[in-house]
């Protein structure tokens, strides 16, 4: 299975693309805005540096969110114009599983995004990685609470995230060494999106609060339409370059 992995939700974009076992592209950056510009000619030197065009990709992973407002909504426009005509393609991808998933650690562990508006986003995973607190979002001193209540008797909880600094110390909480981690690897999104079932249709965003602004899809459904090998119908056939 050959799949396309994107990211838009936080403070980085990227895109990766794996067959298999195998990564055959992989490129990240920094930046907190500016996604809807970044992100086609991102995944059109994908495509032209693998020698793949859109037909070949079986699956896309996108993320979904927790996030950005407008950056959830520029991944899933671009992912949803990539695969025109094959919605059941598209897999959403929980932002915090994203981060768990990226980092190199054992046990349990709370990823945790600053959301602003003094509010953070959180979840929890126990030492197998299933998901013990879903995606929320709360007062830092609220979802300190939360997490250190759902983990029971777990005896260390490591806080990675934008947002980990903000939640009051506790005696089980340590921070992860950021030094090691650059926040979502899209390489992990698109292994989670392999190993997922088949969607039964295409995802929605992962919204955890209003949001702030509001941004058209249209120029992201165009970028996505430019991409190299054009896009698929459901015929089978391809329109565009």
């Amino acid at each position: 299975m050959i799949v396309l992995a994107l990211d838009t939700a936080l403070s980085t974009c990227s895109v990766a693309i794996i067959r298999g076992p195998e990564t055959l592209f992989d490129r990240f950056t920094f930046q907190a805005k500016g996604h809807a510009e970044t992100l086609p000619p991102m995944a059109a030197a994908a495509l032209s540096e693998t020698g793949l065009i859109a037909a070949d990709i079986d699956r896309i992973g996108v993320v979904v969110g927790p996030g950005q407002f407008t950056g959830v909504r520029v991944g899933l426009a671009f992912a949803r114009g990539f695969a025109l005509g094959r919605p059941n393609a598209i897999v959403g991808v929980n932002s915090l599983r994203a981060l768990r998933d990226s980092a190199a650690i054992k046990g349990w562990i709370a990823p945790v995004v600053d959301a602003r508006r003094g509010e953070v986003f959180a979840g929890l995973y126990d030492a197998d990685g299933d998901e013990r607190l879903q995606p929320f979002a709360a007062a830092p001193d609220a979802a300190a609470m939360r997490i250190a209540e759902a983990a029971g008797d777990a005896d260390a909880i490591c806080l990675l995230g934008s947002g980990a600094g903000l939640l009051p110390s506790d005696a089980r909480f340590y921070r992860a060494d950021t030094k090691s981690l650059r926040g979502i690897d899209p390489v992990a999104v698109a292994r989670i999106a392999a190993e997922a079932p088949p969607p039964a249709g295409p995802p929605g965003p992962i919204y955890l609060r209003a949001p702030d602004a509001k941004k058209s899809a249209a120029a992201l459904l165009a970028g996505a339409m430019a991409i190299p090998g054009g896009i698929r119908s459901e015929s089978g056939t391809t329109d565009g370059g």
